[in-house]
């Protein structure tokens, strides 16, 4: 009887946290760039149930196998392509393809806040500072291919394709920092923000030098210019996703009602015997 309120109570809190991931995707529909998230749940190990004839002969005999609950197994992200819509601004940037924008993240002393002192984000929505580089939403520098502050210092840039910016006159500026992994699964986010940071664990492969360099392959895709690109959040999925959710907290919230119930009352019946 217990067991299966440990059973209702481990489901209770994975649809919780599944509540939780589709509620952010939901609330960042409007953000640019934003990869959706999904909860891998798995049971517990099975349970193996025994009978065990401990008068007669003490043998034992299997009578089955159990499932004692769910739990969340690990968070993915879905780095599926997002719809580009165009804004027509000049500092509006979209990947068309595999790859992130480049993103310097380092303290004031200029000590790395995560591994390599970069982010990597598919917000391409860049700004310029007082200074004249071009920075991203939250004031930290875009950098180029050479991992470097682009410095543009007017708003009237050009970029092509492959990443280069130039200006009104047609002097190069330079290329903006394309990362692409060849596996996005060893990318991670970072806190709340629409960032992704790699895991240090996994970050570096042995070339045939010997030598170890970032896991990474070439950037195949496009640079478009005056666009950015859309959350690729699945409305739809996530809504029927998010009601399925909240009638399954229900009906286990009803099960461990219901179980509480019955075992007070059995309590109660020997109390009086």
């Amino acid at each position: 009887m217990v067991r299966g309120m440990y059973t209702a109570t481990s489901g209770m809190l994975t649809v919780i946290r599944d509540i939780n991931v589709k509620s952010n995707n939901m609330s960042n529909l409007s953000t640019a760039g934003y990869k959706q998230d999904r909860l891998v749940t798995t049971t517990f190990a099975e349970a193996l149930a025994v009978r065990q004839e401990i008068r007669t002969t003490g043998a034992k005999y299997e009578i089955g196998h159990s499932i004692r609950g769910k739990k969340a197994l690990e968070l993915k992200t879905d780095y599926s392509q997002g719809a580009l819509q165009e804004t027509n601004r000049h500092l509006d940037f979209a990947i068309g393809g595999k790859g992130f924008f480049t993103v310097e993240a380092v303290d004031e002393d200029g000590e790395d806040l995560v591994y390599e002192g970069k982010y990597y984000t598919r917000n391409g929505q860049f700004q310029i500072d007082p200074e004249g580089y071009l920075i991203d939403g939250l004031g930290h520098y875009v950098l180029d291919d050479g991992d470097s502050p682009i410095f543009v210092e007017r708003y009237d840039i050009l970029g092509d394709e492959f990443g280069n910016l130039f200006t009104g006159e047609g002097e190069h500026i330079a290329t903006l920092g394309i990362y692409n992994p060849r596996n996005p699964d060893l990318l991670i986010k970072k806190d709340e923000f629409p960032f992704v940071i790699l895991d240090e664990a996994t970050a570096e492969i042995e070339n045939e030098d010997g030598e170890y360099e970032l896991e990474h392959i070439d950037f195949d895709g496009i640079i478009k210019q005056g666009y950015i690109e859309r959350s690729n959040t699945d409305i739809a999925s996530n809504m029927a996703g998010l009601i399925s959710a909240s009638r399954s907290f229900q009906s286990m919230s009803q099960v461990i009602k219901t179980i509480d119930a019955i075992v007070g009352k059995s309590v109660n019946d020997l109390g009086r015997i």
